[in-house]
Order: structure tokens, then sequence, then C-alpha cells
């Protein structure tokens, strides 16, 4: 039966729900964003949801698909047995130790399954994109935080309390500011999309630069395209900083493969070459030999077909 089945797969961002239809094999059938509004509380999400998984039920009934489960991406920690989402709240009111598979599963009735949304996309990558055939794998996802995951032996490592996988908190600068996390001198606070705007900032106030509105990562790449030189300074030393990260699971892991998600890994293919420099100049040899450090392939549409996998995959009585 699984080899012609779909499942829904849903990614509960921070601007939007995005949601769509995946078969076993990967092919994405439908797809729909909905954005949400700034404030949002507990009971708000969970509506947007719901209504959202209504419609793209209604929307491929006509084709005759009929999804057999909905796999749900999340951001936080996730009780993945149970479907809970623990926390933190990422700024929805109430939106701790929600057991939303069990609210999915009754307002469907369809089975449901809940993971945090890195973890989902680490599935997509290994299972159909840039990482598919390794057995070895660290996914990275770049953008305003930093998330991840980790695959050993083909299968998800979680850690105690389905906590592991959270390479933005390792520490690569103790003697700097702490994070909104709590902790000093972390990968996320310095290497991230967030840090580059804070970074661009810093230097164009050293500089004089007056700005209308501060820029957004994406245009502090543009610019840096153009050799633009506070940008160029800023995106090199980011990479680097990238790289040391990098470096640091490579010598603790030794994967296969490095995989690289989220908006920053979109950039240019020079960013990606600065980054595997720092990264093999700071790792040891034998941990480095054979390891690869890649782009993603499925871009936003990872979390969409990890958990909709990832769903299937639990219907069907597999650990993953």
């Amino acid at each position: 039966m699984l080899n012609y089945a779909s499942a829904i797969g849903v990614d509960i961002g921070r601007n939007s729900i995005k949601i769509a239809v995946v078969k076993i094999h990967g092919e994405v059938i439908a797809t729909k964003s909905y954005p949400l509004n700034s404030y949002q509380t507990r009971d708000y999400i969970i509506s947007m949801l719901l209504q959202a998984i209504k419609d793209i039920r209604h929307s491929v009934a006509s084709e005759g698909v009929n999804p057999i489960c909905i796999g749900t991406a999340a951001k936080g920690f996730i009780d993945h047995t149970s479907g809970i989402v623990i926390g933190p709240d990422q700024g929805i009111k109430d939106w701790t130790n929600v057991p939303l598979a069990k609210i999915v599963n009754q307002e469907t009735g369809l089975p449901a399954y809940v993971g945090n949304d890195a973890n989902m996309m680490t599935i997509a990558e290994h299972r159909f994109g840039a990482a598919k055939g390794y057995n070895n794998i660290i996914f990275v996802a770049l953008r305003t935080g930093i998330g991840g995951g980790i695959i050993i032996n083909g299968k998800l490592y979680r850690g105690v309390n389905n906590a592991g996988g959270e390479v933005g908190q390792m520490i690569i600068n103790f003697e700097k500011d702490i994070s909104d996390k709590g902790i000093r001198g972390s990968y996320e606070q310095f290497a991230s999309a967030s840090a580059i705007v804070r970074r661009y900032q810093e230097e164009a106030g050293a500089n004089n630069i007056k700005q209308e509105k501060p820029l957004t990562c994406r245009e502090i790449f543009e610019l840096s395209y153009t050799n633009y030189p506070i940008a160029v300074k800023v995106v090199k030393e980011n990479a680097e900083l990238v790289g040391i990260g990098l470096a640091n699971l490579i010598t603790i892991f030794a994967p296969e493969i490095i995989v690289l998600g989220g908006g920053m890994s979109e950039a240019k293919d020079s960013y990606l070459t600065m980054i595997r420099e720092s990264a093999f100049t700071n790792s040891l040899e034998n941990c480095r030999s054979e390891v690869k450090i890649e782009r993603a392939h499925l871009g936003s549409n990872a979390s969409l077909m990890g958990s909709a996998y990832y769903g299937m995959t639990r219907l069907a009585g597999k650990s993953i």
C-alpha cells in the first residue's frame, strides 16, 4: 500500500504555515502557504493549521488523492513519540506542552505525527536530496538562527529528551556576549543571518555610513557580489565562522557529508568555497579526509517533504 501512498506535510514557520501533499517517493503534488498574523496564540496557530489541512485535502480529492496521514514540522523541542510540542514558545502565546499530534488526529481523523523542523529537513535531504545514499550526515540550517540534525548509521540521532542536534548552540567564542538563549559565544550568535546583519551595522557605524533602514542578510550578500568593501568583509568573516563551526562537527563526528540548508546556503559558490576552506583548515586531517560539504537540494520544500515522509514511515511502524 505504501508504495503508492501520499501524506500531508506541514511546516509551522514564524511568518507562515506551509503545507503540501507528498507521495512516498518524494513527489510533491500540491502546495500552499498561509501567512500568519504578527500576534500569534496557540488557538490561532491550531485553527490556521486545521484550515490548511482541510483546504489541501479538498483540493487533492478531486484528483483522486487521499492522504493517509499528516506529518508536521515545528520549531523547538518536540516529544516525537507522543507528538507534543514542548517549547520554547517561539513567540506564540501558550505554545508550550501542546499535544499537537493528538489535536490534529482528533480534528481530522488522520494519524498525525510531529517532529522538529530541522530534523524534518535532515530526513528529507537524506531520503531525497543532497545526502541521499549516505549513512553519516550532518545537516546545518543557516538562517535567522542556526538549526541542525544528525544522522548516524542511517538513523536520526535524537539524544536524551529528544534534544540532540542543536548545533547552533555550540560555543565558538566564550569571551563574547550571551545570546538570547542564554549561551555565551554560541555558533548561532556569531554565524547566523542575524549575526551578518548585526556585524554589517557595526561596520557601517564605525565607517560613519548612514542607512535609512538596516539591510537584510540577502541584501548584504548582494552588495558583496559588487565588491562593496564592508559587505565583502562581513561575508568573508561569516564564512570563516561558519566553517569553524563545521570544523568542530567534522572533528567530533567525521561524517560523510555535511549539507548546508536555509537561506544563506543559497549564496553564490564563492561563499561555499570560503566555508569549505575554513572547515578543512580547522579540522583534523583523518576526520576531514572523506567529508563533503554541499548545499541542500530541496530548498523550502525540505521540511514539507521530510514531515510527510516521516509521517508515512511512522505509520508503517518503522523508526527514523
